[in-house]
């Protein structure tokens, strides 16, 4: 089976650079150039300029930044600096990759690549990109979950490809970036326990309170990392409705064998990975018609240290199991899984 990978096309640039070759920049060997293949480490992008931040098959991620630390012998993650590329941008136009200025591997030493998707800029408010080409360290980022369940997104990293040379590029002169999720992902399920001839709907779910700012680190491992809450973080909590179009309109009460989905492609909850407190709850209302078109409203409220527990992880999609009685009793439940599907096929771009 043929994995799916995104092709960087570039066209030809010298760009000098201190530790560079620089002596005549017409002598460049194209086969010098840095191109990327960005794999389907994860399950799904969440495009940037949408207007929700629905989940979307992998040939749909529109960019992503780099970060390249160049260094003369090894990478130093305290005192190394992002002075080679810095949150350059990698976006897909007519189907083909392209970056620019374009860039070279230098005649020696080493580059250190560090990327994240979707790409950030200064008008971006939900993502803080801090470092300057001269900021030592690994890139630093923060990130705020929008109030706005819309406006919720996946934010990936990629696995950090240390200390590369030209010799280490494989077959096809490019380099490899594995993204991987830095958020949870938390979706809802509801089923009857028995069938019911007249109407049942889950018309709101209130999931919270959640801290809404953190910052990210790098671990000392590649491909590891961690979240740090921020002070002026704060408690959070959201709702999906049927009202407000974040919960599908549906009619469960035919269905008491697998459980349905009731959160639209759309509308998933993105949330920072952090601990579960006392405090966090879920509150699920639930409609039954009567005869005579009459309606009974059930509410259940518990805390979310029932269904979750310790803390949610990165990673991870949580599902909210809601199961409902036709006796007007409403269970929840939780189930966890990786947020990692299967590789797909997908032709190169050409």
């Amino acid at each position: 089976m043929k994995r799916r990978e995104y092709i960087l096309l570039s066209a030809a640039l010298l760009i000098a650079f201190t530790s560079c070759d620089k002596s005549n920049p017409e002598l460049v060997n194209e086969s010098d150039r840095i191109d990327f293949v960005a794999t389907p480490f994860h399950e799904s992008f969440i495009q940037a300029n949408q207007a929700r931040g629905s989940e979307t098959r992998n040939d749909n991620i529109q960019d992503f930044g780099v970060y390249a630390y160049y260094t003369a012998d090894v990478f130093n993650p305290v005192s190394s600096t992002p002075n080679f590329m810095c949150n350059t941008q990698v976006r897909k136009t007519s189907n083909q990759w392209t970056y620019e200025p374009l860039m070279f591997w230098p005649n020696s030493g080493t580059l250190s690549f560090f990327a994240y998707s979707p790409y950030a800029n200064q008008g971006d408010s939900y993502t803080s990109l801090s470092s300057t080409p001269s900021t030592e360290g690994y890139p630093q980022l923060a990130y705020t979950v929008p109030d706005d369940v819309t406006k919720q997104r996946d934010l990936l990293v990629s696995v950090p490809l240390i200390d590369q040379t030209k010799a280490d590029v494989p077959a096809g002169g490019k380099l490899t970036l594995a993204f991987k999720h830095t958020l949870a992902c938390v979706v809802f399920q509801a089923k009857m326990t028995a069938a019911r001839e007249l109407p049942v709907k889950v018309t709101s779910i209130t999931f919270g309170q959640l801290k809404n700012k953190a910052d990210f680190a790098y671990g000392d491992t590649p491909g590891t990392f961690s979240w740090t809450v921020t002070a002026d973080a704060t408690d959070k909590s959201y709702t999906l409705a049927i009202d407000n179009n974040l919960l599908e309109n549906t009619d469960i009460s035919t269905t008491a064998s697998d459980y349905l989905s009731i959160s639209p492609a759309d509308s998933h909850l993105l949330l920072l990975p952090q601990g579960i407190d006392a405090g966090d709850e879920i509150t699920v209302t639930v409609v039954y018609t009567l005869a005579a078109g009459e309606t009974k409203t059930v509410t259940k409220t518990a805390p979310l240290s029932d269904l979750i527990k310790n803390e949610l992880e990165a990673g991870k999609r949580y599902s909210i199991n809601i199961l409902v009685s036709a006796l007007a009793d409403v269970t929840l439940t939780c189930s966890v899984e990786e947020w990692t599907p299967k590789t797909v096929n997908m032709p190169d771009f050409k």
